[in-house]
Parts: C-alpha cells; sequence; structure tokens
C-alpha cells in the first residue's frame, strides 16, 4: 500500500466514508477554499499562482490533517441572531462590572466549579455555548465532556446566585443559539423530545433525566455548609 493509499485510508477513518452524494465532497470543498482564502490573506495578492499554490497546499492539509465529519442542520435566522449578539454584549457588560467591582471590594471572591447539563446533541452547539460562556468574564471552561454533553465550568463568584440558576442561564444561551441558527428543536432524525428537547441519538439518555449533573462540583455545597457551622 502506497503512501498516499495510507493517508487515505486514515482521512476515511477519521471522517467516516462520506462521499459526494453524502455530502462530503461539499464540506471539503468549503474547507479547501476557506483555507486558500486564508492563504491569499497571508500573501496579501490574488494572483493566479497564489491561487493555485494556496489549493495544492490546502489539499496538503486536508490530506495529513483530515478534520472529522460534523453533522448539523442549521441555517441562519437575523433577527434571533440580532437578540442573541444583544444579550450577549449585556451579559459582558454586565459581568465586567461585576468582575471590576470584586477587584477593589475588601472581600475575596468565593469561586465555584460546575457542571451543566447541555439540552442538544451536537458538537457545533455545544461549541458555540462554550466558547460564549468563556467570552463572558468571570465564567471559564474547565472541561467540555462531548459524551455526555456536559461543560464543567468555573465561576469565579457566584454570590447570592445558585448554581442552579447559573445552569439555567448557560442553557438559556444555549437555547438563544439554537434559535439563532434556525434550529427547530428537531434531531438529525427528524424525532422531536418532548418540550421541544430534541430526542437523543445514538442511545445516549435524554438530559432531562440526568438533570442530577447539574449544579456544584460533588461535595462543594457540603464544604459551604460545614464553613458556615
Amino acid at each position: 500500500m502506497t503512501g498516499v493509499r495510507r493517508l487515505h485510508q486514515r482521512a476515511v477513518e477519521i471522517r467516516g466514508d462520506a462521499g459526494a452524494g453524502g455530502g462530503g465532497w461539499r464540506a471539503y470543498l468549503i474547507t479547501l477554499a476557506m483555507l486558500v482564502l486564508v492563504w491569499m490573506a497571508l500573501w496579501g495578492s490574488a494572483s493566479l499562482i497564489v491561487i493555485l499554490l494556496g489549493i495544492a497546499v490546502g489539499a496538503l492539509i486536508l490530506l495529513l490533517f483530515p478534520l472529522p465529519t460534523m453533522d448539523f442542520r442549521f441555517g441562519l435566522h437575523p433577527w434571533r441572531m440580532l437578540v442573541l449578539l444583544a444579550r450577549f454584549l449585556w451579559d459582558v457588560v454586565v459581568a465586567s462590572i461585576q468582575v471590576s467591582w470584586l477587584a477593589v471590594r475588601p472581600r475575596l471572591p468565593q469561586p465555584e466549579v460546575t457542571t451543566v447539563q447541555l439540552e442538544a446533541d451536537s458538537d457545533l452547539l455545544e461549541a458555540l455555548t462554550a466558547l460564549a460562556v468563556s467570552l463572558v468574564p468571570g465564567s471559564l471552561i474547565i472541561d467540555a465532556d462531548s459524551d455526555d454533553r456536559t461543560l464543567t465550568i468555573h465561576v469565579l463568584d457566584p454570590g447570592r446566585q445558585s448554581m442552579d440558576d447559573f445552569a439555567e442561564q448557560v442553557r438559556a444561551q444555549e437555547h438563544r443559539i439554537r434559535l439563532a441558527l434556525g434550529d427547530d428543536g428537531s434531531s438529525a432524525d427528524g424525532s422531536v423530545g418532548t418540550g421541544g428537547t430534541p430526542a437523543r441519538a445514538g442511545g445516549r439518555a435524554d438530559p432531562a433525566r440526568r438533570r442530577g449533573k447539574t449544579g456544584s462540583a460533588p461535595g462543594a455545597s457540603d464544604r459551604k455548609r460545614r464553613r458556615r457551622r
């Protein structure tokens, strides 16, 4: 087996055997076009030789470093996107003021760690939700579990807010992202869960049954109660 065939077989194992009929070639060409645009921006030129070199380099990158397939069926809803951006900017401003106050007040912050169960079963939504949470001052993603669809988040100082309320805010952000991307709540197989929640594919449990994972890290509440005593 030649080196090129071994690389192709490795790419098929990572991406899955998706041919042109399954949309594999379309995703490949879109990714290649984006790499060519980045190549042109780096060179600051749109000449024919730069474009051809960009295509060759992009194809080589995709051959050596194949990307896994990410399945999603989303569009774009302009009004909901504006709502998402407006609410996100508001959260950033409010959190920035709160973090600034933490820097000057005499009492030290009391950080918490919480694990939040997401509602949707989508790699894209999980990544976008984690990004949105991390960009808000005072919250940082520690871990993202793609199998259970959970985010482990470090909260700088929740104050009077409970971790359950914080988890609901994270899921509300996820819901706004879903709406902005035009998701109608349908799963990949077209089924819909109760209450508008997408039904889980691949045998995963419904998030409502695992809601007990949401909240403070194990033992955090018990330790806080013992300190108060």
